[in-house]
């Protein structure tokens, strides 16, 4: 069996560039608590002595006994969602004061009624519940009281999988460098999907942008998506998949359009990834359901979907999301680190990662980027005490996790092999 040590080690050219500059983290041996990491042995430094005797007082000068070390990354200034006030909100604030002041030459029964709705105006607008604004909760409430929550999906499990999530979806196969690749096309576009060998993601994380950035020859948006997954035992490094989708257009509107767009796209992106001599392997029709439906923990009999306000589940697994808000905001190296220090602690749970860049078919900005993380397990308590560890861990790194409660389903979509950010 493999050590710990061998574990973290890079097993591929190039990774050794990755742990130059970013901690590598072994695999955890408890819960929440990450193997400690060896002490760095620093090189012996030379102490400059002059003779005091020698030298007169005013030409003494004092000298450094070696150069102070480089300062660790440090996370820029994180720009969280929904933090800042809108005008929309200023507007609605100053028709509330307009419509009591008006109210006032009026019955006491119509300022009465006219204060209640300004308190309530100001109240939903000023106020804002674990980073959301109390409006955007009541939004979040409707949707998930209005939509379908139990699913029952059969025997084609991962089809209808994702059909719950983005619509009617259907299956077909676009050939790229004599390879079949499987496609799965939904009224929103169409993507495909590659298996990735272990320890890839150290050089792919930092290059999901400029692969996104990269397909601007192409006349749609195209999402990049790195999918990283670690089981409860923990006993192996992290399975990763890479996933290229292209947004349906008006005047890219057929699956056959899409087809070429992805095949190109995808053409490009194997001629990068064998340059790079990252190991990959290319997903057919068959394997891209069996990966969406083991990445949801929906095989195995286990196709009862059922959404609840804190959790998604499928049967007894039960799963929740959290977005890792500012995480575009970190450098590489600290990006990097986040996400081995995830992976790399044990809490008794499932977990997957999603980073997904996204570039918009106008090219007018960069690459957008959305981590999502998603947690699994037969039991409530286990699900919530890593939950709990993880976004303590989070926030050690300058993120600022955001549970997705009302949004769960969205959160499971987000982080499935189809390059579809969390919306």
């Amino acid at each position: 069996m493999k050590s710990a040590a061998y574990g973290a080690a890079p097993q591929h050219e190039g990774e050794a560039e990755y742990a130059a500059t970013t901690t590598t983290l072994p695999q955890a041996t408890a819960v929440g608590m990450p193997l400690a990491q060896p002490r760095v042995q620093q090189p012996p430094t030379r102490t400059l002595i002059a003779s005091v005797g020698s030298v007169k007082p005013s030409e003494q000068k004092l000298h450094l006994a070696a150069e102070p070390p480089a300062p660790a990354p440090v996370a820029d200034k994180v720009e969280l969602p929904d933090r800042a006030v809108h005008v929309g909100q200023i507007i609605c604030w100053q028709l509330a004061v307009v419509a009591v002041g008006a109210a006032t030459t009026a019955s006491r029964t119509v300022l009465i009624l006219t204060s209640v709705a300004a308190v309530s105006l100001v109240l939903l607008t000023a106020i804002r519940i674990r980073g959301l604004w109390l409006y955007r909760w009541v939004g979040v409430l409707l949707v998930f009281l209005v939509r379908r929550r139990k699913h029952d999906l059969g025997t084609d499990i991962a089809v209808r999988l994702v059909s719950t999530f983005h619509g009617r979806t259907a299956t077909d196969q676009v050939v790229v460098r004599e390879q079949p690749y499987g496609v799965l096309s939904r009224p929103a576009g169409a993507s495909v999907a590659l298996r990735l060998g272990p320890e890839t993601q150290h050089r792919l994380l930092p290059q999901l942008g400029q692969l996104a950035e990269a397909s601007d020859e192409q006349p749609v948006g195209i999402g990049v998506q790195l999918i990283l997954h670690t089981g409860v035992k923990q006993n192996q490094p992290p399975r990763a998949w890479i996933a290229v989708a292209a947004e349906r257009t008006p005047d890219i509107a057929t699956d056959e359009q899409l087809r070429q767009v992805l095949a190109n796209t995808v053409r490009r992106l194997v001629r990068r990834l064998d340059r790079e001599q990252v190991e990959n392997m290319p997903l057919d029709e068959s394997d891209v359901l069996a990966s969406l439906g083991a990445l949801a923990h929906a095989n195995a009999g286990r196709g009862q979907l059922h959404e609840r306000w804190t959790s998604w589940s499928c049967g007894p697994v039960r799963q929740l999301s959290v977005r890792l808000a500012g995480s575009a905001s970190l450098p590489a190296a600290t990006t990097q680190a986040l996400i081995g220090a995830l992976l790399g602690t044990g809490t008794g749970a499932a977990q997957t990662i999603a980073v997904t860049a996204t570039s918009s078919s106008a090219h007018s900005t960069s690459a957008r980027h959305d981590v999502v993380l998603r947690l699994a397990a037969s039991h409530p308590a286990t699900l919530d005490t890593a939950f709990s560890v993880l976004t303590t861990l989070a926030r050690s790194f300058g993120v600022e996790p955001e549970r997705l409660d009302g949004r769960h389903a969205a959160g499971v979509a987000a982080t499935l092999p189809l390059g579809v950010p969390l919306s």
